[in-house]
């Protein structure tokens, strides 16, 4: 009984030492390349506008982290409006990255489906949109990799110029 099955056991490792190999190189052949794209489309690449004026700088912005933001324009007169965060050098969460939402909704640990994404936390400055721009809400960090909320902003109007 053991002997019929140790023959088996010797084809089958034979079988498969040959046929394993094959497979593996005729797997590498077939793969497709990976696409490559030259540049960022321009929703994610960074913003090339220049933002020259400091409109305000806020360090009481979020309760649970200590975080410059810092509202930038690109001359004092008016034009667009970009925010810049910047943290202490042990402030470390992995894939932090910024949404606004509009009004004053009760933020618990999921993201609003009004959220609008504003860029990566890491980037050096994010352009707001005239809607952002224009409108009372809260910024909110959120980290991807651990999948929750890190902190939520004081409510706040980016143009207005009571700060």
């Amino acid at each position: 009984m053991i002997r019929p099955l140790r023959q088996r056991h010797r084809r089958m490792v034979i079988v498969i030492g040959i046929f394993l190999p094959i497979a593996f190189a005729a797997g590498i052949a077939a793969r497709k390349t990976v696409p490559a794209t030259p540049s960022l489309p321009a929703g994610l690449a960074a913003s090339s506008q220049k933002f020259a004026v400091t409109k305000w700088e806020r360090s009481d912005m979020f309760a649970k982290t200590p975080i410059q933001v810092r509202l930038i324009g690109e001359n004092a007169d008016g034009g667009r409006l970009a925010v810049e965060f910047s943290a202490a050098k042990d402030f470390v969460k992995p894939d932090l990255i910024v949404y606004w939402v509009a009004g004053n909704p009760t933020i618990t640990d999921t993201l609003p489906d009004s959220a609008i994404l504003l860029g990566s936390f890491s980037s050096t400055s994010l352009a707001l949109s005239d809607e952002v721009a224009q409108s009372t809400g809260q910024l909110v960090l959120f980290s991807l990799a651990d999948n929750e909320i890190v902190d939520v902003s004081k409510p706040i109007r980016f143009n207005d110029s009571t700060k």
